[in-house]
């Protein structure tokens, strides 16, 4: 073959090992000609000027210039390269980012040989191609957006909540049997429907779990059963949110790929909690119509304020975590949770309504389902969450409310903690043991609720070994003694580093008895929310 027709390729990815197979396996093809390799964006689209490649391999996730950017830059100046996203990642705002930055094609780094040589030609011929999988989570993604939309617009009732699953599941699970079941024996769907559903020994033995399992192909079931070679068996429980106990279920049978079925694990998991959320939903307006006295409302209204308060902290090696919120009424606007995140990570949220009653508990519900929501459609961008989050508290809730709001996920291995504060207290970050600093964690945007235009950029802090991290609301700094005295940031400081080497649970117990001790018989005016982390020293 002449050197003229071959298909000049460059690879772009920082870990030298993945550029050495790459590079074996184009050179068993005659019609490939590797012109370069590049350790990051920056590089390739120097490199680029010189080599003038055909089509570029290019990973996402670099070092000083990401592949996204360099894609973009790349297309820009020379739009006849093609560019191939290459990764191991599959997150929808990856995709697209890749995808809108001019990619016109976009694999996993697991392709096999022949799938990564078709798509190297068809990039060649400008066809795109994109990994099944990839089409396979942006269609999940969709369509649990638009399920998610289709429950706040409507706050279904279980059959109309059945209508929305038949629209929306089956393409989310393609080559799947998939039942969702509320106990003791509702049906919301099973689809297809000419499928048999599993046994009810499953079922019952379903109803006793309350953590997601997998069971792959030829695997022994804990019912007595064999898994059958042909497909893998998912079972993920529908928690609720009251008792957090199982009130349903879902099965997924999947045939494509079963040994890989796992993977969807996630998505399910998400599926779960809209069912919860949505039934929890009617439930509560099923309640709001039944009864008439506002003392019952504010009652419910503050159980249920309770119910989403996360049930356990995150136990985490070398970290210590301590969280209370002690409500001015029977109801509160403000609000912590504390959300498992993909790759250990974990998402931080503190946040407060400005406005008390019943009505701020309910848009306090909104607000923490809408974080929760967007937290895990955007795990490693909090402005992303508080975007979404924004908008949609826009576009769904006319109450005249906002939130102030601290959103931040912690990589507990590195100790990085990365956030948006939305016109929240700046949360404090203690440094050292001897000579203690205090370095808050100013505003980084307005608060939620108010415009659409709203931002947020992001900051990032370390929290190092010994350091401590104090979260609270403006309810604890307003509280007033006897003589109409505010207890005040001065006083929070000193005491925060008068607690400095406890633990978490310590501290949190001290500031409270010394608030307490301030307040005396002085009437709580405010909700008072406060969350702890502190990084164990060596």
């Amino acid at each position: 073959m002449s050197e003229m027709s071959r298909i000049r390729i460059l690879i772009v990815d920082d870990h030298a090992v993945v550029r050495n197979g790459l590079k074996t396996v184009l050179q068993m093809y005659d019609d490939f000609e590797l012109v370069g390799e590049a350790s990051n964006g920056k590089d390739a689209v120097e490199l680029c000027q010189h080599v003038r490649p055909d089509v570029i391999l290019m990973d996402l996730m670099m070092p000083i210039m990401d592949g996204a950017e360099a894609t973009r830059a790349i297309r820009q100046h020379c739009p006849q390269i093609q560019v191939i996203a290459l990764t191991s990642f599959k997150e929808k705002e990856l995709v697209q980012g890749a995808l809108e930055a001019g990619a016109i094609g976009y694999l996993l780094k697991n392709v096999s040989t022949e799938e990564l040589v078709d798509a190297i030609h068809a990039a060649h011929t400008g066809k795109p191609t994109l990994a099944p999988g990839i089409v396979e989570a942006l269609t999940q993604a969709q369509r649990m957006e638009q399920l998610a939309r289709g429950i706040l617009d409507t706050s279904p009732d279980p059959a109309h909540l059945a209508e929305l699953l038949k629209e929306h599941a089956p393409e989310m699970f393609p080559d799947s049997t998939i039942e969702i079941r509320i106990y003791p024996d509702q049906i919301l769907i099973h689809d297809p429907p000419d499928l048999p559903s599993i046994s009810a020994p499953a079922w019952h033995w379903m109803r006793a779990i309350s953590k997601a399992h997998f069971f792959p192909p030829g695997s022994k079931l804990p019912w007595g059963k064999i898994q059958p070679d042909d497909a893998a068996l998912i079972l993920v429980p529908i928690i609720g949110f009251d008792n957090r106990a199982p009130i349903g279920g879902i099965s997924i049978l999947r045939r494509r790929d079963p040994n890989t079925a796992s993977d969807l694990i996630p998505v399910i998991k998400s599926l779960a909690a809209q069912v919860s959320s949505a039934l929890h939903s009617a439930h509560l307006r099923a309640q709001a119509m039944e009864y008439q006295k506002v003392a019952q409302e504010l009652a419910l209204a503050g159980q249920i304020q309770a119910s989403f308060l996360p049930e356990d902290l995150p136990d985490l090696a070398g970290w210590q975590f301590a969280a209370t919120i002690e409500p001015a009424r029977e109801t509160s606007g403000d609000f912590y949770d504390f959300i498992p995140l993909p790759n250990e990570q974990w998402g931080i949220v503190i946040a407060d309504v400005a406005d008390k009653g019943l009505g701020a508990a309910l848009y306090m519900s909104l607000g923490r389902s809408l974080i929760r929501t967007y937290a895990t459609e955007y795990p490693n961008r909090p402005d992303l969450v508080l975007l979404a989050t924004n908008r949609r508290l826009l576009s769904d809730a006319s109450a005249g409310l906002f939130i102030t709001s601290f959103y931040g996920v912690l990589d507990p291995r590195s100790g990085t903690l990365t956030y948006c504060n939305a016109g929240h207290n700046p949360p404090y970050l203690i440094r050292g043991l001897e000579h203690v600093m205090i370095e808050p964690l100013s505003k980084t945007g307005m608060v939620l609720g108010v415009t659409e235009d709203g931002s947020w950029e992001q900051s990032e802090v370390r929290l190092a070994q010994g350091d401590t991290l104090l979260f609270y609301t403006d309810g604890l700094i307003d509280v007033q003694d006897p003589a109409g005295l505010s207890y005040g940031e001065k006083r929070l400081k000193e005491n925060v580093v008068a607690h400095v080497g406890h633990s978490a649970q310590e501290i949190q117990a001290g500031l409270l008895k010394e608030l307490h001790d301030f307040m005396g018989d002085a009437p709580q005016a405010d909700d008072i929310t406060m969350v702890v982390i502190v990084r164990e020293p060596q």
